[in-house]
């Protein structure tokens, strides 16, 4: 009887292992206690699993959520990072550097039982997601970034300016909101206020704004706080060819905030592996105002790497 337990013993551990394992991945809402922290996260889809941050500067996750090409091929665990939506995050800004949202991710892999992971991540997730990749590719299935930041330099200003310069005659446009878009104005005014007054600027047709979902919730503490502590300052562009994993690189052709030719072009330039499609008449968002282009470019890449 005792030989018996010994060897039955594994087993039992492996099947309760295996059965946390799944709970957490469930369909619906969760929350993981990981590195002090409450992260909250929604479970969509089936397949291998991939991680989506939220952007990390306040916005919550709902309109990641709406990436719905992704489900047909994952188990999308969407997430609020740190002090975002109904996740909880110290008040402390110098823990909102590159490394503490990285490190959160990794955390977030483990907690949930694997040993490695999809990950997609859109503009300051696009900049967590490569980031992660420069300093846990061995943990990646592959990487998929979506108008993604990298290097928010002179060149990145430059090309914002231009892009803001091809605007200049639309109706909405104006250069104190194009100087918000761009963190010229400094006013005091709420992420609410800001978003309001420049949603037109994100996309190639400002009347499909509207079509970006309100269900989000935004948190002016932790923007204030990541600004503080310049999260977006790092220039990841060095180190990128440390990234092993498969990438794919997603941008609209008229993003203003993070613009094909500063960010993604030199992304792709910089890891030479990458993909990289360029979805045209569409701006900060894609796969809200050019899906059947944006769900035709992820399908190619994640059929052949899969």
């Amino acid at each position: 009887m005792k030989i018996k337990l010994v060897y039955c013993l594994p087993v039992f551990l492996f099947f309760t292992l295996s059965v946390q394992a799944q709970s957490k991945l469930s369909a619906g809402e969760h929350f993981a206690q990981v590195n002090g922290l409450k992260l909250h996260y929604y479970v969509e889809g089936s397949g291998p699993v991939c991680m989506i941050p939220s952007p990390g500067w306040g916005v919550s996750v709902e309109a990641y959520r709406t990436i719905n090409v992704l489900k047909k091929h994952f188990t999308v665990v969407c997430y609020d990072t740190r002090h975002t939506g109904k996740s909880s995050g110290p008040d402390d800004y110098r823990q909102y550097t590159g490394k503490y949202f990285t490190d959160d991710m990794d955390a977030l892999r483990v907690y949930l039982g694997q040993k490695k992971v999809w990950i997609a991540g859109h503009s300051g997730g696009g900049f967590q997601v490569l980031r992660y990749g420069i300093h846990y590719s061995a943990n990646l299935n592959g990487i998929i970034a979506i108008d993604a930041l990298a290097a928010a330099d002179s060149m990145y200003m430059a090309e914002a300016h231009k892009q803001m310069e091809k605007r200049a005659g639309e109706s909405y446009f104006t250069w104190k909101k194009a100087n918000m878009v761009l963190g010229l104005d400094t006013s005091s005014r709420t992420l609410g206020e800001d978003l309001s007054e420049t949603a037109e600027f994100y996309f190639h047709d400002p009347a499909k704004a509207k079509l970006f979902p309100s269900n989000v919730t935004l948190n002016d503490q932790v923007w204030a706080y990541t600004n503080k502590a310049e999260l977006f300052s790092e220039n990841l562009l060095p180190e990128l060819h440390n990234i092993t994993a498969p990438v794919l690189i997603l941008v609209g052709d008229d993003d203003v905030v993070c613009d094909a030719i500063s960010q993604s072009v030199r992304i792709y330039q910089h890891i030479p592996h990458a993909n990289i499609a360029i979805i045209t008449n569409a701006g900060h968002f894609p796969w809200i105002e050019q899906p059947a282009a944006f769900n035709a470019a992820c399908e190619a890449w994640i059929k052949e790497k899969k």
